[in-house]
């Protein structure tokens, strides 16, 4: 029931990603409204792949490990985040559903020192991407481009 309730606002938040990159052209994905900040196609790109990357992360993958990863899982186009962001919500789903509640309430260490149990890494998960969508809504928003009311379906 808990993991249900957590992939239910990880539903919402992967549809509404997906429909903010349909309302998006490729170029748009080389936008920078803020100085400094990775640009709106390299944070798409990196929200297509937290579903995944986090399982890892949470299951003590090692930081030369997730670079790596990173650097296997680059996506360029929309359809390529639009894929990579459902291909990696199902295997979060998928890893989450082997878990029985034991298993759950184990708790591992990231390789910086954090430590949750499984149902606490599935809550910071939920909270990465939603973290990264704000993110992106306001980045939209400064560019003139704020995605049409996708946000809470």
């Amino acid at each position: 029931m808990l993991i249900q309730s957590a992939f239910k606002h990880i539903d919402v938040a992967v549809t509404s990603l997906i429909d903010i990159c349909d309302q998006l052209s490729e170029e748009d994905l080389a936008l920078t409204p803020i100085e400094g900040k990775r640009p709106v196609g390299e944070l798409l790109a990196h929200l297509s792949v937290i579903c995944r990357a986090d399982v890892y992360i949470s299951e003590g993958a090692s930081e030369e490990e997730m670079a790596q990863f990173y650097a296997e899982n680059q996506v360029l186009s929309l359809g390529e985040i639009k894929q990579a962001l459902i291909d990696n919500q199902m295997y979060l789903y998928q890893r989450y559903r082997q878990f029985n509640t034991e298993e759950l309430l184990h708790v591992t260490d990231s390789y910086w020192g954090a430590s949750y149990s499984r149902l606490e890494w599935l809550l910071e998960i939920m909270g990465h991407v939603y973290h990264h969508r704000g993110q992106l809504y306001t980045m939209l928003t400064l560019t003139g481009k704020e995605p049409e009311s996708v946000l809470f379906k």
